[in-house]
């Protein structure tokens, strides 16, 4: 787990401007900055729905959410990814993986489902792909398999932006 640059946090508030941001979804939210700063972003009519795995992390972010003053606005749901986006419904503005990359494949069917027309999906994790110390990580094929995938899919537009590891996605 690490934390998101913090030169990125304009990222967020462009995101949530262009797509006027009520519901956010982020699947694994480690320690919850990110998921802090889409909140805040976002602003206080937003809601983020946060997936994560470890009991550990989640229990960090609830707390960190505490002392902020957004855990009226940030929901934990704590399980797999693959397990809980299942039982999820309606519609979110911003869809935001920064999960175990090798499950990204899959998600594919609920990325369709749980995003409207101009919704954006923001991908992280894409590190393997690249040169570095991101190369010797496992999961380049589901990485590959996942951007084929999204970029062959007539539902999205998918730019992999250079040099960051992410790909954005704006669901047509």
């Amino acid at each position: 787990m690490y934390p998101s640059d913090p030169l990125q946090a304009p990222l967020w508030t462009v995101i949530a401007s262009l797509t006027h941001a009520r519901r956010i979804l982020e699947v694994g939210c480690g320690h919850g900055y990110t998921t802090a700063v889409m909140a805040s972003a976002a602003g206080p009519k937003c809601h983020v729905d946060t997936i994560e795995e470890d009991p550990l992390h989640a229990d960090l972010a609830e707390q960190a959410f505490q002392q902020r003053d957004l855990s009226r606005r940030i929901t934990v749901l704590r399980g797999r990814g693959l397990n809980i986006l299942p039982r999820l419904k309606g519609r979110y503005d911003v869809v935001f993986l920064d999960g175990d990359w090798r499950e990204y494949p899959r998600y594919i069917p609920h990325l369709r489902r749980l995003t409207r027309p101009g919704s954006v999906i923001v991908t992280a994790n894409l590190n393997p792909l690249f040169e570095g110390w991101g190369s010797r990580l496992s999961g380049k094929p589901a990485i590959q398999h996942y951007l084929t995938r999204l970029v062959r899919d007539p539902h999205f537009r998918t730019y992999v932006v250079p040099g960051e590891w992410h790909s954005i996605s704006v669901r047509v």
